[in-house]
């Protein structure tokens, strides 16, 4: 694997990160609208309209939060299996694992992972 220059214990380092930044960015997604839709019913006639936009504007904005997500996912998996193909000298599982990645990115179709990266 000559083209391959990987640290694995970097990629651990950077794979935990993004798991812990993915996670801080959902809770306060699903705070955030759980939040609105409170303040919607508990705000008096004259402030229920704010709240209610901003639900509607999260409402709106959710399939590009779910493919935010599917990339964070996509990548990280995507990474994690390359590095296992690096580390075990298998060059082709790393590049199916990229190309898997890039796939599942675009798709939200995690099947290559969930399946323990096999075709």
């Amino acid at each position: 694997m000559s083209g391959w220059s990987i640290d694995p214990s970097g990629v651990q380092s950077v794979l935990a990160s993004v798991e812990t930044a993915a996670t801080e960015l959902r809770t306060a997604l699903d705070s955030a609208s759980t939040s609105f839709a409170e303040l919607a019913t508990g705000a008096g006639p004259n402030m229920a309209d704010v709240p209610a936009a901003i639900q509607a504007l999260m409402e709106s904005e959710q399939g590009r939060l779910t493919a935010i997500g599917n990339r964070i996912t996509a990548g990280s998996l995507g990474a994690s299996t390359a590095t296992i193909g690096y580390i075990q000298g298998d060059e082709e599982m790393a590049v199916t694992a990229q190309t898997a990645a890039s796939h599942a990115a675009s798709s939200g179709d995690l099947s290559f992972f969930n399946a323990g990266g096999t075709p």
